[in-house]
């Protein structure tokens, strides 16, 4: 933009923003706007932004997001699992807009701030929609996605590679015939190996997750958005070309069973976010289980007892519901965008009031509102 006129087009404002970390993680910050940590958006890989993030953020010109009070107990819940981690996995589960990636990534980049392992993957519907390369494995009815498995051991190992350092194996692991480490060697002397040898990387990220679970040295977060593409029907298909469902898929069966409370880390959180972009992806059945309709009474007493009239809910895993972000909280983002120049006009709360009351307090929709000419 360097030859553009002055007149209509400007440098995109950098204001100078407090980076979100285990230390700035407080109540004081709560309805202020802070910089996503570098270190962290550079170890998950350049402009691996969940959802629309990557487009806002270079509207901001920098990684930013609001602190919430939803935000200060997300990362409250992960400091008590850091001591004993739950029995079962927990989902964030909201409408489209709601800011369940936003609030996955603010957890992840603090969780390895604090010093977890985080094993981050910020779009499970890559793994499912054919986009990337995957093949069958020999003697089984699955097929491995071995470049993906190999840029999420480089995400851990760049993300939490002194965490990793601190566990040791604990025992001799065998990697393939000719390979294997000792009891001595580290989650990151494991780590270094399937990326080392990428033929490797799926052997070597299950071992990774089954040492990590089970130690207690150093807490473990497992941070998933677009969970529901664990259990969807991928677009991919096998060699007598049937849709293959994505458990046959040799990444998404080592994630299942941490979502599905068959396997359990000894400290940490296993923690996901539903996605509603790509319906596809979201298993009919998941959907009516993550958003079951409201029950009304029924007149009929008798029928009231019949507990067939209310089907079952279900599900594997905890949800914790998103639902509007706050009048207070709008503002907040509305001020922000002011200071960005995103939006020209000084920003009072009764404008901002407006908004929240048009966007029924979805900020996906307050955002757009306000970027709708851009």
């Amino acid at each position: 933009m360097a030859s553009a006129n002055p007149l209509y087009y400007a440098a995109v404002p950098k204001p100078q923003l407090v980076t979100l970390d285990a230390k700035t993680a407080k109540e004081s910050h709560i309805d202020t706007v802070m910089e996503i940590d570098s270190r962290f958006l550079d170890g998950i890989g350049s402009g691996c932004y969940p959802g629309y993030l990557g487009n806002d953020f270079k509207l901001f010109g920098k990684p930013a997001l609001l602190y919430r009070k939803f935000t200060h107990d997300l990362l409250d819940q992960i400091a008590k699992n850091a001591k004993q981690a739950p029995k079962r996995a927990s989902v964030l589960n909201g409408r489209d807009g709601a800011g369940k990636s936003a609030e996955l990534l603010k957890a992840a980049s603090v969780a390895a701030s604090s010093g977890h392992i985080v094993i981050y993957a910020h779009s499970a519907v890559t793994w499912v929609n054919s986009s990337r390369p995957y093949a069958p494995q020999s003697g089984t009815n699955m097929f491995t996605q071995p470049e993906l498995a190999t840029e999420l051991l480089r995400s851990v190992s760049l993300v939490s590679g002194n965490a990793l350092a601190r566990v040791p194996l604990g025992k001799e692991i065998a990697l393939g015939k000719k390979k294997s480490l000792d009891a001595t060697k580290t989650l990151a002397d494991l780590v270094n190996v399937g990326l080392q040898t990428p033929s490797l990387a799926h052997i070597v990220l299950e071992n990774l997750l089954e040492v990590a679970s089970t130690q207690t040295k150093v807490p473990v977060l497992l941070a998933i958005d677009e969970v529901n593409s664990l259990w969807c029907n991928t677009l991919y298909r096998d060699q007598s070309d049937n849709i293959l469902p994505a458990n046959r898929l040799r990444l998404i069966n080592t994630m299942l069973p941490f979502f599905e409370g068959k396997q359990t880390l000894a400290k940490g959180w296993v923690l996901g976010a539903s996605s509603y972009s790509d319906l596809r992806f979201m298993p009919k059945d998941l959907n009516k289980r993550l958003n079951p309709p409201a029950m009304i009474p029924l007149a009929n007493a008798e029928l009231s007892k019949d507990l067939v009239a209310f089907p079952p809910t279900e599900l594997p895993f905890d949800v914790i519901p998103m639902g509007t972000i706050s009048a207070i909280e709008t503002w907040a983002l509305m001020h922000f965008y002011h200071r960005t120049k995103v939006i020209a006009s000084p920003i009072t709360k009764a404008i901002a009031g407006k908004r929240w009351l048009a966007a029924s307090g979805n900020p996906r929709r307050i955002f757009a509102g306000v970027t709708s000419y851009f």
